[in-house]
Parts: structure tokens; C-alpha cells; sequence
């Protein structure tokens, strides 16, 4: 057992009076040792598919506005840049590689147009809404890399701790009982938001403050962070209620409650106990599953099993019918990314991503054929009123329109 495997183990007995057990806590606590092993081949792989998804040519995504009934099935839909979103007089380029030709792949995008991302060996470079070559930060990541106001963080390899730094060089450590890096970190409004070793969202406000764990309200398990618009974050509860909760993380409220988005599927076990008479998670349910979200002021959007669906937060209706975003199943989810703007919800898929501007979702039509989406290739990020995409050799950045 390797050092960061006895701080989990250490970890789960230290909460263990304090937490109440679900009836999926043995298969939730192995799942997180088992991730804790295998996270370094997690973070290589995702490397590796965002360079590939720099260069790779849009086969899976389908196009935008054929009428697909409900089902997400379109017919094919042609490569066209993003940039017509963007303001031209903003846009600035951002090589795709660092001093010395290390390919470099964006993790995340921040509200004031920071940039921060990884070469293929971990180390952390940043950039910015003047645009140019990548920076080194002078540190390597395993994960945990967000982007907020005048500050960066990540989670150095073979550790649980999330680091974060200012713009002016000072760094410090979120967390009340530190993170995991296979978790999403998520920024909005100064304050930052994931979830802790024992599946605890905790919420800081930025690099000065170590945080604190969200009130559980008495709950076995609150839920897993997924999605943050300011001040309201998204927690998935698959093991327990089966419930998507939104959290005011100003107060810790629990503001509503709504059921699971369509194809998250919630913790399952086995039927057979294992030798020491635990039942396991059955594969691809629960926390196992990776399925993706995003949300900005008006609306919430979720990736799972290859289908992408939005729904307006004003009475949690869908606006559009979903879209296929690529093969169904769970490797359609894998490595895929969404994220949200002002304004626009971008997703990053292996094959190919895209956009949707949720104004156009807002005219109020009476049978809208579906999602429309501005496909592109490579990765493509969103956050407050800028975008990120990939075009050619290097990556463009501006305001949205």
C-alpha cells in the first residue's frame, strides 16, 4: 500500500463516526482506493486523448438540426469554426506548444480569460486573454487544474492536496480534507468548489481560504460535485436517494432537488457478497460512472451514455430535444468534457466537439428540431464570457458576443 492509499485508508477511519453509512459505503470506499492506483494512468491517458483531440478529424459528432424525435439521432453535419461567436477584435492566439515544442493541451478555462493547462509529462503552464506562448507555473499536476479570478490550482502527482496560486505568486492549500485528482474542481463567483477523499463536496473562496465541508444536513451522502454556477452548485447523489441537489454554497441550503438527468444511472450491487461479506458496485453505476455536467445561469446541461441534453433551471423543463454527441455506452463519456459560459455550453469529445449558444434556446419555439450545435475539432472551453477552441497550430481565445 503506497503513502496517498494510507492516507485514504487513514481518512475513511477518521470519518467513519462522523458520516453516516449508506448501504453502498464498503463499494464507495473501494472504488476510491482502487481510483487512487490507477489515477496516474488516468491523467497520461487524458493527456494523450487531448492532444489526439487536437488533430482528429469529426467522425462521431452528428449534426444539429435534423429532428431527432427525442432520441438525439441527426443526420451528418458538416466542420465550421466557432469563431463566429467571438468578437473578432478580441480573439488571440495561444501556440499549442510551450518553449522547447512540449505539446500543450488547455485543462480549463477561467471567467476572466485564464488559461491553465498541461504537457504530456504533467508540467503546468498558463496563459492568458493577451494570448501567447504558454507560461510554466513551475509545477507538475496529476489533476485538480481550474482557472478562477487571479488564481490557478492543481494537485501535484502522488498527492491528495490542492494547491492553489495567485497572480501574484503567493499559493496556498484548499481543502479541508483534500482532493482527489481524477475529481473536477470548479470555480465561479471567487470561490472553489470539489469534493474531498470521502466524496464530501467542499466549498473556498479562493486561494486565502481553506474551506469547509458542505453541511450534509444528516444525509448519509450529500452528493458528488458535477457542475457550479455561482451560487449554486450541482451535486449528483447516486447511492443513495438518487437525486441531483442544487447547494447555495453561500449558506450550505439545500435550495431543490431534482431526479438524476436521463442515463446517470445510480449505484447497483452485486447480489453475491465478496469474502468478507461486502457487496460490490456493479461497474459503470454510481460514482463509477462517468458521466459529465455543466451549468450556467439559466440552464443545466449533462453528458451520459453519448447523449448531450439541456434543461432550462426555470422549471427544469428542455427547451430542445437532446443531440448524440457520439457512440453510446460508457466510452462515448469518457474523456469527454463540458463546460459552460455566460452564455454557452461547450463540449470536447475523442472524435469531435461543439458549441450551443443557449440563446438561441431562449426563443421560445413551440417544436424545436433539437440542439444546435457549431461543431469544430479539438478541445473547445467555455467560462463566463469567453471562449476557448482549437484552430490549426495553436488555440484561439475572445469574448463572446
Amino acid at each position: 500500500m503506497n503513502g496517498i492509499e494510507e492516507r485514504l485508508r487513514d481518512a475513511f477511519g477518521a470519518r467513519a463516526e462522523t458520516v453516516r453509512p449508506h448501504p453502498g459505503a464498503h463499494a464507495e470506499n473501494a472504488r476510491r482506493l482502487r481510483r487512487s492506483r490507477t489515477r496516474r494512468r488516468t491523467a497520461a491517458s487524458a493527456a494523450v486523448l487531448g492532444t489526439a483531440a487536437a488533430v482528429a478529424v469529426p467522425a462521431a459528432l452528428t449534426g444539429a438540426h435534423g429532428g431527432d424525435g427525442g432520441d438525439g439521432r441527426h443526420g451528418a453535419a458538416g466542420v465550421r469554426s466557432p469563431g463566429d461567436l467571438v468578437k473578432a477584435s478580441t480573439i488571440v492566439t495561444i501556440p499549442a506548444t510551450v518553449a522547447g515544442g512540449a505539446a500543450f493541451t488547455p485543462d480549463a478555462l477561467g471567467a476572466d480569460g485564464s488559461v491553465v493547462g498541461r504537457t504530456p509529462d504533467g508540467r503546468v503552464y498558463t496563459a492568458g486573454p493577451k494570448g501567447g506562448r504558454p507560461k510554466p507555473l513551475g509545477v507538475r499536476a496529476e489533476g485538480g487544474l481550474a482557472a478562477g479570478k487571479g488564481f490557478v490550482t492543481w494537485i501535484a502527482p502522488g498527492s491528495w492536496k490542492l494547491s492553489c496560486r495567485t497572480t501574484g505568486g503567493r499559493t496556498g492549500v484548499i481543502g479541508p480534507q483534500g482532493a482527489t485528482p481524477a475529481d473536477p474542481v470548479l470555480t465561479g463567483g471567487g470561490a472553489v468548489v470539489g469534493d474531498d477523499p470521502m466524496n464530501q463536496p467542499f466549498v473556498a473562496t479562493g486561494c486565502g481560504d481553506t474551506g469547509r465541508t458542505v453541511d450534509n444536513h444528516g444525509k448519509g451522502v450529500l452528493g458528488r460535485a458535477v457542475a457550479f454556477a455561482y451560487p449554486t452548485l450541482f451535486v449528483a447523489d447516486t447511492s443513495n436517494d438518487d437525486v441531483l441537489r442544487e447547494i447555495d454554497v453561500r449558506t450550505g441550503a439545500i435550495v431543490r432537488e431534482h431526479p438524476l438527468p436521463p442515463g446517470v444511472r445510480p449505484l447497483k450491487l452485486t447480489g453475491k457478497p465478496d469474502t468478507g461479506g461486502a457487496r460490490r458496485a456493479v461497474p459503470g453505476t454510481g460514482s463509477d460512472q462517468q458521466w459529465r455536467a455543466a451549468a450556467n445561469e439559466g440552464y443545466f446541461a449533462s453528458l451520459a451514455n453519448g447523449v448531450l441534453r439541456v434543461v432550462a433551471r426555470d422549471g427544469w423543463k428542455a427547451p430542445a430535444p437532446p443531440y448524440r454527441a457520439g457512440a453510446q455506452g460508457a466510452k462515448a463519456d469518457a474523456g469527454a468534457r463540458l463546460t459552460a459560459g455566460d452564455h454557452l455550453i461547450a463540449y470536447t469529445g475523442a472524435g469531435a466537439s461543439g458549441v450551443i449558444d443557449t440563446r438561441t434556446l431562449e426563443a421560445g419555439r413551440a417544436h424545436p428540431p433539437g440542439l444546435g450545435m457549431v461543431l469544430t475539432r479539438g478541445p473547445v472551453l467555455a467560462a463566463g464570457g469567453w471562449l476557448l477552441w482549437r484552430d490549426g497550430a495553436g488555440y484561439r481565445l475572445g469574448r463572446v458576443r
